[in-house]
């Protein structure tokens, strides 16, 4: 949450570049040194931290991802909205308090926004980019959260001058060595993951036993919906994630997400897995490693290219020597069924169910007494698919349930309690066609309560609807979305553990905003669209390319 506006505070500008020609895999690195001007407060004293991306873009471009590094870890990934001829402009602010440990220190940050310039392929527009960061000093009520990390180690692949998320393209995975002080108390890993490629709709690949029921023209992806990303200790799985679906702006149907995007589309939610656990082992005297990988349905490998990946480890520390020793390791298989088959040689059925539960329990003596600690996952996964038309035509029905708790002594240190509904609907029938299109009918939920390890109670509650057609050009190599309809309807509700609300009510058509109401307490830090802005129930021009 971003602090009132009452409270001190300074802005200093990160990052001011251009991403156009020559931008893929080659991302913007500057020196940071931590601010000290007038109400930036003592270092690392901040009581909030704020980061505000602007971009501006014109002319035709396909949505790219970013990610934005500090001392190689990973803070921010977000992704960019599909430009207008006329241009678009985007602001997002994000919350990194807990990433103040390396802002209190000089480092290297990067930002990556790889974009592809290519005339002939009709993409032709940059983004530029403003990155500013804000650091709130301690008021009067507004004080440095007492759970806040002490030590931040990037799980990453720390190159100086390329994207530093894990390129995950196998099995095997990515691994970080890496060694905690002898004083630590506590230790979380913070992941951010990202499918791409014939990853991006993992969700609604099908399993690859029933893709024989397909002729093929239609492309459908194999490897099968569900996907894991684990994070295992010395090659003992801690804890994994099951991610949440983040459909970007060019996602699906563009004209869906023109000019209200997807919940997750420009901050990408992150996971947190509590390692405290495994102290016992992690404490020795030698170097341990964690290794990052994903699992799906299929084999050798398991998921397709591919999945990016990093995180980091968040360690709090005491004033003396940690001991203690590993009490229960119980850590079932994954239990996962996959069912399917024909309905009268028309349509084509599938169903993927999966649970999983994960407890992991240590006794520790620290410097703040002796103490039990468990870690807990319950999760449930369902998803129903139908096909029709050859697998032109689509029906994905899918959730995600779970919880994770993390106890430490009496006190429950971190708890994420989630449910992703997903429906979607996709017809692709006169895909092939010269001037052909597609459309499709989204339902998408994002529902979780979490208090963070290292940060303060939040719920978020999202629901969207999305429905649009696009029309394509028949452009040699690479067709184009030319005109289009869509319109996009979303609530979104945001309470948090001091009693700030936001709750909103907002709906797009046509490129364009039909209904805007804003209440709750933080009406002001994000007010909304302004009536002369709002078109008719008929909503705007269309999209346009």
């Amino acid at each position: 949450m971003t602090p009132r506006m009452d409270v001190r505070s300074c802005t200093v500008e990160l990052i001011s570049h251009s991403f156009g020609d020559g931008s893929y895999n080659a991302p913007a690195v500057v020196k940071y040194k931590p601010p000290t001007g007038p109400g930036c407060g003592k270092i690392g004293d901040w009581v909030a931290i704020s980061v505000n991306l602007t971009v501006y873009s014109i002319g035709t471009q396909y949505d790219r991802l970013s990610a934005i590094y500090l001392s190689h870890s990973e803070i921010w990934r977000s992704s960019s909205a599909e430009p207008t001829k006329t241009g678009t402009i985007w602001t997002t602010i994000k919350d990194v308090t807990h990433f103040a440990p390396i802002f209190a220190r000089e480092g290297d940050l990067m930002m990556d926004f790889s974009n592809i310039i290519d005339h002939s392929l009709l993409l032709d527009a940059a983004f530029d980019v403003t990155l500013q960061a804000t650091f709130y000093s301690p008021s009067v009520g507004f004080s440095k959260y007492e759970m806040s990390s002490d030590l931040i180690i990037p799980l990453s692949n720390g190159s100086p001058t390329l994207p530093n998320f894990f390129s995950l393209v196998d099995d095997i995975g990515a691994t970080t060595n890496f060694s905690l002080p002898e004083n630590t108390i506590a230790a979380f890993v913070e992941i951010f993951a990202s499918g791409n490629a014939n990853e991006e709709f993992w969700y609604t690949n099908t399993p690859d036993q029933y893709l024989s029921y397909f002729s093929g023209s239609a492309g459908l992806i194999g490897k099968g919906p569900f996907r894991e990303i684990q994070i295992l200790v010395d090659d003992q799985l801690a804890g994994v994630i099951w991610p949440y679906a983040v459909i970007y702006t060019g996602g699906i149907t563009p004209s869906n997400w023109r000019p209200l995007a997807s919940y997750g589309a420009y901050d990408a939610p992150t996971y947190w897995i509590d390692i405290t656990p495994f102290l016992p082992i992690l404490l020795s005297n030698t170097s341990h490693s964690i290794t990052l990988r994903v699992q799906g349905q299929g084999t050798h490998p398991t998921f397709n290219s591919n999945w990016f990946i990093s995180g980091s480890i968040h360690a709090r520390l005491g004033s003396g020597k940690t001991t203690g020793a590993m009490l229960t390791y119980d850590v079932p298989a994954l239990d996962i069924q996959t069912m399917g088959g024909s309905k009268a040689n028309s349509t084509v059925w599938t169903s993927v169910k999966a649970k999983r539960h994960i407890t992991i329990k240590s006794d520790l003596s620290t410097s703040e007494g002796k103490k039990t600690v468990i870690f807990n996952q319950n999760l449930e996964y369902v998803n129903n698919a139908s096909y029709a038309n050859d697998g032109w035509v689509q029906w994905v029905e899918q959730e995600t349930d779970g919880i994770s708790v993390a106890t430490h002594g009496d006190v429950k240190i971190f708890r994420d309690a989630f449910s992703y509904p997903l429906q979607v609907f996709s017809n692709y029938s006169a895909y092939s066609q010269v001037q052909g299109g597609y459309g499709s009918e989204i339902n998408q939920t994002f529902a979780r309560a979490i208090k963070p390890p290292t940060g303060r109670f939040y719920s978020i509650l999202s629901n969207q609807h999305a429905k649009g057609e696009i029309e394509m050009d028949d452009w040699p190599g690479l067709r184009h979305a030319i005109r289009g309809t869509g319109s996009t309807n979303q609530t979104f509700a945001f309470i948090d553990g001091r009693g700030e609300t936001y709750f909103r009510d907002i709906s797009a058509k046509n490129d364009g905003w039909v209904k805007d109401h804003v209440w709750g307490t933080l009406r002001e830090q994000n007010s909304p669209v302004p009536n002369e802005q709002l078109f008719g129930p008929n909503g705007g021009p269309g999209f346009r390319r």
